[in-house]
């Protein structure tokens, strides 16, 4: 069986969704060690597809999915760090703990997927603990899951409306970007700033369950066009709107409102009141 990246999105993000909800039951129930066991198992999945999806090379694809070694989760972590969180990912940054040991976020993960007598001891401590000490942070737990569910959610939706998967890779980059990360891209922005098109007319039209789209602009120092793009659905990037004429401007907007008068003489009816 074949599926899409947008089916294979929707599959990884209804497991963590069970994860989450099974988390939430073994923290009421007060099933805290099997809570902590299940730490690496959102990340895995979440980072396993990103890696599938955007960083893997394709012919690399069927091994991933066997489930075969080497597969290992570190190694998908650090290049999925690289291309999607721009090398500001925190798993393998050293912290210090409590009795003066280092460690890593990634280590902890790797302890509790492997049941170990270090996360049963932690299991232990928070038992103890007076509950409003723990709860604040399982909440958090939980929500930074969450999130994970709805970035997947968006991009899936991003992909099943046709967008490429390149603009769909800058979208998760842009979730997952620091205020600190764009701070820096609004710099350099500032330094070599971008002129953008000129829109001068669009207007949208239905028919039959189909869309199409008419625009007048012009790109810079080019001349004026005059755009098309027709498809079952409601969705145009540069990619799909095809160049009817190029010309004056006076020009173009004449073979605007010649194309979208015969448009409506065809029984193709208008997003909004008229064209605009």
């Amino acid at each position: 069986m074949r599926l899409s990246p947008a089916d294979i999105i929707d599959w990884t993000k209804r497991c963590i969704v069970e994860l989450i909800q099974s988390v939430i039951d073994d923290v009421n129930q007060r099933r805290i060690f099997a809570y902590l066991t299940r730490w690496r198992d959102p990340e895995e999945l979440y980072i396993r597809v990103l890696y599938a999806l955007f960083v893997a090379p394709s012919d690399h694809l069927p091994h991933i999915f066997s489930g075969d070694w080497p597969n290992g989760f570190s190694a998908m972590w650090k290049k999925v760090n690289e291309v999607v969180f721009e090398s500001n990912g925190t798993l393998f940054n050293q912290q210090v703990g409590l009795s003066g040991q280092i460690f890593t976020t990634m280590d902890t993960l790797n302890q509790g997927a492997h049941n170990s007598f270090s996360t049963m001891l932690t299991t232990l401590s928070i038992v103890r603990a007076k509950p409003e000490e723990w709860h604040p942070r399982i909440k958090k737990h939980v929500e930074h899951w969450q999130k994970y569910v709805e970035y997947l959610n968006h991009i899936e939706q991003l992909f099943r409306a046709g967008r490429k998967k390149e603009h769909v890779l800058q979208a998760i980059i842009n979730m997952h970007r620091s205020i600190k990360r764009w701070e820096e891209v609004a710099r350099e922005q500032a330094k070599n700033p971008v002129i953008p098109v000129k829109v001068l007319k669009t207007v949208s039209v239905s028919k039959g369950g189909r869309w199409r789209y008419l625009v007048v602009d012009q790109p810079p120092g080019q001349d004026v066009r005059f755009r098309v793009h027709i498809d079952e659905r409601r969705y145009f990037s540069e990619e799909n709107m095809v160049v009817i004429r190029t010309g004056t401007e006076t020009d173009m907007l004449a073979a605007f409102d010649s194309d979208y008068q015969t448009a409506l003489k065809e029984g193709w009816q208008p997003e909004v009141a008229s064209a605009s």
